[in-house]
């Protein structure tokens, strides 16, 4: 059980009118006993002893008979705070130098510097929530568009380990009949059928890939839509680029290669949250800058969601090939750019102009909708997971299930088809923190923020 006390600033450091810095530990309010004046005049201490949990407190912070600041101290008494631990929550006036003072001061009483997510990892340590709802925080935090804060928010509130948790139920269910059994193993006695062990492990299966299929829509609902914006060189995408981020992100000119390297930047549309990324034109560079931005221009199209295709209408020559080569076809979106001077007249097909703007809000719902065909491919579900990590524990504790079914049908003894069962409960048990090591829990809440 962690025994120091830390604190961090909650809110941005910096021209504000607010700062508000958390500091949780046991000693956090003999700390700030020391510090804690009712009157500016001079230090008059506080029997902070008598504050009610969850109570709000004004008054002034001392380093011994320097005045710092006026202030608002909130008590949260363990454990009934967001650590478990005694906390407290002091919102002083913003500014740098504000923050530095007191910075100092609680670090001479003895308070240390919180590590990222440190304040969310002590929440979970104490048992006031598992990890995936930690996890959930974070997300929430992060959260850009209202689908992925209403799924973070779910995630929070429990749904999805109310759901992991009867999953794991059920495994401890069949563990515990099998070893049952084994223990009266000289009686003869039969608690399950093998037959009806291998239809509860199906279904089981099949529960497990239901909840890991929905990860291809809550990664797109958490992260955002990969949107790569390809073609030949001179064709318009750094137009297209530019007029979606409605900046001048990309160079634009007439000379072709003018993009030797990928852009990307994030982008709402419709509610959807894309990473648009301005592909380098494909073809046979000559120089070896090209060539690499050729090369990484590739990755990234074999990494998006969604492939907006782009040809010249001026050009009739202007053919599609190797750039959309082996992406399927349900992910490409091909528009004719250049409306603005053709004239070979191709206006059966989308055609824009990324200059004039003309047609360019067909392109954008053109684009929003494929992008909701993604998410709403698991829109019934009741459950739907957006951490890569979540995913690739149910795949492996689904893994686990199916050698036990394979013991089943090969007569395999209960404590094989046991050890496979409880091998299944440990990895699922890793999603809500039931078991998990030192280097996860460091892994995982090392990416919070500070503060949080």
């Amino acid at each position: 059980m962690e025994t120091t006390t830390i604190f961090a600033p909650a809110t941005t450091v910096g021209d504000s009118g607010l700062t508000v810095i958390r500091l949780s530990g046991s000693d956090a309010f003999a700390m700030l006993g020391i510090a804690f004046s009712r009157k500016a005049e001079s230090f008059e201490p506080v029997n902070i002893g008598d504050f009610k949990s969850h109570s709000a407190h004004h008054g002034y912070l001392f380093q011994g008979n320097e005045l710092i600041d006026e202030v608002v101290i909130t008590f949260f008494r363990a454990p009934n705070s967001y650590t478990g631990e005694d906390l407290a929550e002091i919102s002083s006036h913003g500014g740098s130098y504000i923050y530095r003072k007191i910075n100092n001061l609680l670090s001479s009483l003895g308070a240390i510097h919180a590590e990222p997510g440190e304040f969310s990892k002590r929440a979970y340590l104490n048992g006031k929530m598992d990890l995936a709802q930690a996890e959930a925080v974070s997300d929430l935090i992060k959260a850009k568009t209202e689908h992925a804060n209403r799924l973070a928010l779910k995630q929070l509130s429990g749904e999805f380990s109310s759901k992991i948790k009867s999953l794991r139920d059920d495994l401890i269910n069949y563990c515990s009949l099998l070893e049952l059994e084994l223990d009266f193993s000289e009686e003869g006695l039969d608690l399950v059928s093998k037959k009806e062990l291998e239809v509860k492990i199906d279904n089981l299966i099949a529960k497990f890939l239901d909840l890991t299929r929905t990860y291809e829509s809550g990664k797109i609902i958490k992260d955002g839509v990969n949107l790569a914006v390809v073609g030949k060189p001179n064709v318009g995408k750094s137009s297209i680029f530019n007029y979606f981020l409605n900046e001048s992100r990309a160079i634009v000119s007439e000379i072709p290669g003018t993009t030797r390297d990928y852009l990307q930047e994030p982008l709402i549309m419709g509610g959807i949250q894309f990473n648009i990324i301005d592909t380098a034109g494909i073809r046979n560079a000559i120089d070896i800058v090209e060539q690499e931005g050729v090369r990484r221009s590739k990755l990234k199209i074999g990494e998006s969601d969604i492939v907006v295709e782009v040809e010249d209408l001026s050009d009739a020559g202007s053919i599609a090939d190797e750039y959309v080569r082996g992406v399927p076809a349900e992910k490409i979106i091909k528009v004719f750019n250049k409306l603005d001077i053709a004239t070979n007249g191709k206006y059966d097909s989308l055609c824009v102009s990324a200059k004039t703007g003309e047609r360019m809000q067909e392109l954008q719902d053109s684009i929003v909708e494929k992008a909701r065909s993604l998410i709403r491919s698991n829109e019934s579900s009741d459950i739907i997971i957006t951490n890569e990590r979540h995913r690739d524990l149910l795949l492996k504790s689904c893994g686990y299930l199916v050698n036990a079914k394979e013991q089943i049908i090969s007569g395999g003894g209960n404590e094989l088809i046991s050890f496979e069962i409880r091998a299944a409960m440990d990895a699922i048990s890793e999603i809500i923190g039931k078991t998990a090591n030192v280097d996860i829990l460091n892994n995982i809440f090392m990416r919070f923020c500070i503060g949080k």
